[in-house]
């Protein structure tokens, strides 16, 4: 990650390009100041007169001695000039040296946080494997039942790794637009995805209400925003109750197509909204993975998927009361 020594390193670059052009700038004013003063004065109207062909010697010295002192005090401005220069050069090009690193230095900061999560939540998956394992070899025999236990177990946290890549993968491919936009009806977008999910809500014995007429279409890319409707409403299946409500719905709306999944789950508390959109990010009441087997991906990618093509995507939440979630995807 670029260090303070980075920034000045690249400040004094800066600031020797400034100090070039000062030096260029303050040689080209004294040589034209110089050679003014040094020029010798224009002889009389009409010619020479007679007997002030030449300047009196005493005179002339004292034109030289001001010439010299005009030299030297247009020398000293320009030393005074050159510090000041020098002062504001150096300020100037920190400050700017600063800008420049800023978003280089958040951009490192990022990566090396996201390499750290992603890291510790491979970790958790591939102990438990091991654990497994270690504690099955140990033992002389396995009864059936026991051998299908671990196989059981081994097979969900292998699902557990193979999600949590797919995930990270997902993450890593969002930032890029792919593919052409096109008219797609949102209504038939929403019941895709829903029967893809059914399981999962017939699981919980959730009902999932779509309000989306046909006439609402928009121009979007298909595949993204797809995606993001599958991790909205898988979102509001994993944290809705048992037989709770999901509503989908699709709308015009102010001259806007926007789409929103809203739930009756826990809610999210206001101090957590900020953060929801964050990378591995998950609130205290839904860390735990198996009430919820997330890794706090999901949300990131929607958002990074929404802000890359140019959709809006946004939470309003009452603890207690649900979490309705809202994609504008034309304006």
């Amino acid at each position: 990650m670029p260090k303070l020594s980075d920034t000045w390193r690249l400040a004094l670059s800066y600031l020797a390009i400034i100090m070039t052009l000062s030096v260029v700038f303050s040689a080209v004013v004294y040589g034209l100041v110089a050679s003014q003063l040094g020029r010798p004065l224009p002889p009389p109207r009409g010619g020479a007169v007679h007997g002030m062909e030449a300047l009196p010697a005493q005179t002339q010295a004292r034109l030289d001695r001001r010439d010299e002192e005009a030299r030297g005090s247009v020398l000293l401005a320009l030393v005074f000039l050159n510090g000041a220069m020098l002062l504001g050069g150096t300020l100037f090009s920190y400050r700017l040296s600063r800008r420049t690193l800023a978003p280089i230095e958040a951009a490192f900061e990022r990566q090396s946080q996201f390499v750290s999560d992603a890291s510790h939540e491979l970790r958790t998956p591939l102990a438990a494997l091991m654990a497994i394992n270690e504690v099955a070899l140990r033992k002389k025999s396995l009864t059936p039942d026991k051998a299908r236990q671990v196989m059981s177990r081994t097979v969900e946290e292998a699902t557990r790794l193979r999600d949590l890549s797919d995930s990270l993968l997902g993450l890593a491919q969002a930032g890029k637009v792919v593919g052409e936009a096109r008219v797609i009806s949102l209504a038939q977008l929403i019941t895709e995805v829903a029967q893809t999910l059914a399981p999962s809500a017939k699981a919980k014995k959730l009902r999932i209400q779509q309000v989306a007429p046909q006439d609402v279409i928009a121009t979007i890319h298909p595949q993204p925003v797809r995606q993001i409707i599958t991790i909205l409403l898988d979102n509001a299946i994993k944290y809705s109750p048992q037989r709770g409500d999901i509503t989908v719905t699709a709308q015009h709306a102010h001259g806007r197509v926007t789409l929103t999944v809203r739930d009756n789950g826990p809610g999210i508390a206001p101090e957590h909204q900020a953060w929801i959109f964050e990378r591995f990010y998950r609130t205290d009441t839904a860390r735990t993975r198996t009430a919820t087997a997330g890794y706090g991906l999901g949300l990131a990618i929607a958002k990074s998927l929404a802000d890359t093509y140019g959709y809006q995507l946004g939470v309003e939440s009452v603890p207690g009361k649900g979490a309705t979630f809202t994609l504008v995807v034309e304006r």
